[in-house]
């Protein structure tokens, strides 16, 4: 009886720690968000995994972190029914990988190297999985869970988001190691003493140039005036009820036509008296969010010509996000900034390069992806479409090429309000730029080259206001690009070998 007992205590005594896990992870990611949350969650599950060493254990744990990626990705993830569930548990699935990773070799491993098995494994991951296994980019990183801490979001301007990334998971990942059930206490004093140096360090030494990197002085710039407007709620309210049933068996009716054709107009109109009134209050870049204006393919040029005068008569830049209707086409919407210069001309657009894949790719053509700029007051700006945020290495263009702002046309919905925008402000801290953001149905926002808010307006109904650098703020990131990743993706292989080889020594 006391054998069976025994052999039961060490499933038993790893329950407490997958409950844990499970209660932290609910507030690590997603759709509500703690951080110092973030940094404990993987915790419990690492434990739990060290101490119930069996399969059926290992399941459970998997099953666990899928139910939990159900729950706090449901509205952020824009996919119907089973889909949701299908893209979800796809994810659970990736990012419990490194879990297995650090049961598997940190035991064969031992010391510092069975700390770093779960940040290399997750950083690796997180950036193979992001980079070329899911159409959703970025989404998911932890980095993005540390909004609210800019000292500590510097490092991103060196790694990328998978600097953060790694200090929070070897934080776990040390956290563990030092509960391990097989270290007598005076040598689990003495590791914790040894890791919690290590580990201390080298934040210490982040969080110190965050810092200073917070606190240096800039060269001093002139500040530009520079808006964002959203559309009218109520007068876009009225332009979708008629889109709805405008479109019939895949082609638009002429009746269709005609209403679609009013409300584009009172709700253009409307966008244009505005523009004009920010233009006037010493505006000299303005743009629009994501689809603000709606145009009729045959009406292009006549809004082109509309917007150029506008552009010509106050000596403004125009940044217009539109969406143009093309009844006839296999895919009816293109998604675009079209960028009027000061004296009237269209210098070029941009398509959305990476339409949202169910919720847009049916019906809107990307476009090249290739980031178009503009002269302005002396520096660069440039522009992307939401989504297209989610991407660093689209948005390393911009780094590459000494970008001072871009602006980045948005729409949302209150799900994934904050953590959109707080996911493209990191956009500004890896390469150095200044971020306006006009967001229809979210947070717009506008910070400097640090992450800093300069200005934010939460489900904005008319406009948002900055001053902003037009100066480029270099960054090693914008150079080197995701050098560090790479590094944990050799790093973690290199582990791997070092396991394979200490298990054969035993054998």
């Amino acid at each position: 009886m006391d054998d069976r007992a025994s052999s039961r205590s060490p499933t038993t005594s790893a329950v407490p720690w997958l409950a844990l896990a499970t209660g932290l992870l609910l507030l690590s990611n997603g759709r509500w968000i703690v951080p110092a949350a973030t940094w404990f969650a993987p915790v419990g599950m690492l434990v739990f995994l060290e101490r119930a060493k069996s399969r059926a254990a290992l399941v459970t744990a998997l099953l666990t972190y899928i139910g939990v990626q159900f729950v706090v990705w449901r509205g952020l993830i824009p996919a119907p029914g089973a889909l949701y569930f299908l893209i979800t548990g796809i994810y659970g699935i990736v990012y419990f990988l490194p879990f297995v990773a650090h049961r598997v070799l940190a035991p064969r491993l031992g010391g510092l190297p069975a700390t770093l098995v779960f940040p290399l494994a997750w950083v690796a991951i997180e950036y193979l999985f992001q980079r070329w296994g899911t159409p959703y980019g970025s989404w998911f990183s932890l980095a993005y869970t540390q909004a609210g801490t800019l000292t500590l979001l510097q490092f991103t301007s060196l790694t990328g988001t998978a600097g953060v990334s790694f200090l929070i998971t070897w934080f776990g990942a040390i956290l563990a190691c030092t509960l391990q059930t097989e270290t007598a206490e005076g040598t689990a004093r003495s590791r914790a003493i040894r890791f919690g140096l290590v580990y201390g360090t080298a934040l210490v030494l982040v969080m110190a140039f965050g810092h200073l990197r917070l606190r240096v002085v800039e060269p001093e710039t002139a500040l530009v005036r520079t808006a964002g407007l959203v559309p009218d709620p109520e007068l876009m309210r009225e332009h979708e009820r008629t889109l709805l049933p405008a479109r019939q068996g895949g082609r638009f009716t002429q009746s269709g036509m005609d209403s679609l054709a009013a409300t584009t107009e009172r709700l253009n109109a409307d966008l244009f008296r505005r523009t004009r009134r920010e233009a006037e209050g010493g505006a000299k870049l303005i743009a629009w969010s994501e689809t603000a204006g709606r145009v009729l393919l045959d009406d292009e040029p006549l809004f082109l010509e509309r917007a150029g005068d506008l552009a010509a008569e106050h000596g403004v830049v125009l940044m217009l996000g539109y969406g143009l209707f093309k009844p006839d086409a296999p895919k009816p919407l293109d998604n675009k900034v079209v960028a009027v210069d000061t004296d009237g001309s269209v210098l070029w657009e941009f398509l959305k390069a990476v339409p949202i894949v169910g919720a847009e790719s049916p019906f809107t053509e990307p476009g090249d992806g290739v980031v178009r700029f503009v002269e302005i007051e002396g520096g660069r700006v440039g522009a992307v479409i939401c989504h297209d945020l989610d991407f660093p290495r689209l948005l390393r263009q911009a780094g590459a090429s000494g970008t001072g702002v871009m602006v980045g046309p948005s729409a949302d919905w209150p799900e994934i309000t904050p953590l959109h925008a707080d996911m493209a402000v990191m956009r500004a801290i890896e390469n150095g730029f200044s971020l306006l953001r006009p967001t229809f149905a979210g947070r717009s926002v506008a910070v400097d080259a640090r992450g800093r808010e300069v200005a934010r307006v939460d489900f904005a109904d008319d406009a948002i206001v900055a001053f902003l650098s037009f100066q480029p703020s270099p960054t090693l990131y914008g150079r080197v690009g995701d050098l560090f990743s790479w590094i944990c993706v050799v790093g973690f292989l290199s582990l791997v070998l070092m396991g394979i080889r200490s298990s054969r020594k035993q054998t």
